[in-house]
């Protein structure tokens, strides 16, 4: 019997210790619950676009001018592109946020006349503005552009931060 005893506190004993000593995971949240510590610190750094951004770009005599106005995930600014001795291009932009940086925008504007939309993918990062550029089709041919290829687009047309007036 005290062999018994003996054997169930041992036992128990080692359960304890097992316990205390077992590595913690995190238990999967179940939609609606709240977040953890962790992940509210991450949150946190990841930084929310909101209000008035301005960018400009001078390649030689050519220039770029962005203005966004940015509510909740809701996009809308102008986009004025005047290359040197040749007619330029003045529009607007409306759109949204599909992340913490990047919106996807319709670039509405008249070029020579012409009443042309153009989809647009920015992204705003380290303060600068970057425009995604690719290959563009019109595939319905009524002058609205469109990406032929999105996953081929590359950032590669940057602005610097200027002071919205």
């Amino acid at each position: 019997m005290k062999k018994a005893f003996f054997l169930s506190v041992f036992l128990c004993m080692m359960l304890i210790i097992f316990s205390c000593t077992k590595e913690n995971k995190p238990v999967p949240q179940a939609a609606g619950t709240a977040k953890t510590a962790d992940q509210q610190k991450t949150e946190a750094a990841i930084p929310v676009l909101k209000g008035d951004y301005c960018f400009f770009k001078a390649e030689s005599k050519d220039t770029t001018s962005v203005h966004l106005t940015i509510h909740s995930n809701k996009v809308e600014g102008e986009m004025n592109w005047q290359p040197w001795e040749k007619d330029g291009v003045t529009g607007t932009l409306s759109g949204k946020l599909i992340s913490n940086n990047e919106m996807e925008l319709l670039y509405d504007y008249t070029i020579e006349g012409s009443k042309q939309t153009e989809t647009k993918i920015m992204k705003i990062d380290h303060d600068r503005l970057y425009i995604k550029i690719g290959e563009l089709t019109d595939p319905q041919n009524d002058g609205h552009l469109i990406y032929k290829d999105p996953s081929k687009a590359v950032y590669s047309e940057v602005l610097n931060p200027v002071s919205c007036l």
